[in-house]
């Protein structure tokens, strides 16, 4: 409940209390009135699971035929909720990455493409959200599992390529939009602060 719903329910206790309001303290409307307030702000329940799918819309950038920065990533899986509210789940990754340019002050330009396969573990972290259809938002974060697989391939330097490599295994990510309620149809959001569509089922 916002800081504001609270003093709302304040407020409207206190004057259901006090002699010479418009209703006087004698009568029981106000403070029936207050109780279908309170359920009216409380939040929605949430789902026990959600299914989630999760596409980067990463910018697409060209500087000629055969030199593009951008690519594509999908994460797609369920979050359960575990029983201390929190929601975690393994979800399956592919990635195709794809850069040119310069990485070094002395490096000259070069292009790569990282293609990768496999899984990753999520946890997700419930938070207030006014905004949101069921009163809450989830934070996700998530890391490579083991046995993730990546290729990297092109004409850049062998350690460049390596270092992109394990960047692209070890990295964690995150995430945050709302959530849906219980009995709530599906919802895609575009989450521009992050650069991913994310898919709430």
């Amino acid at each position: 409940m916002s800081s504001r719903s609270s003093l709302l329910v304040v407020v409207l206790a206190l004057a259901a209390a006090t002699p010479g309001a418009a209703q006087s303290a004698e009568r029981p409307t106000p403070l029936a009135l207050t109780a279908a307030s309170v359920a009216a702000l409380a939040p929605a329940a949430l789902k026990a699971e959600y299914r989630l799918r999760l596409t980067s819309t990463w910018p697409q950038l060209t500087a000629g035929e055969s030199c593009r920065n951008g690519g594509e990533e999908a994460l797609e899986g369920v979050l359960t909720r575990n029983p201390d509210g929190t929601y975690s789940g393994r979800f399956t990754r592919h990635t195709e990455l794809l850069f040119c340019g310069a990485h070094g002050p002395a490096a000259s330009a070069c292009s790569l493409v990282l293609t990768g396969k496999g899984t990753v573990d999520m946890t997700g972290t419930v938070l207030g959200d006014e905004g949101s259809p069921s009163g809450r938002s989830l934070r996700v974060t998530w890391t490579p599992a083991p046995g993730h697989a990546a290729e990297v391939t092109g004409q850049c330097a062998d350690a460049f390529k390596r270092a992109v490599r394990e960047m692209y295994l070890s990295t964690p990510h995150a995430a945050e939009f709302p959530l849906t309620a219980e009995g709530s149809a599906p919802r895609t959001e575009r989450l521009e602060s992050y650069a991913w569509e994310v898919e709430v089922e």
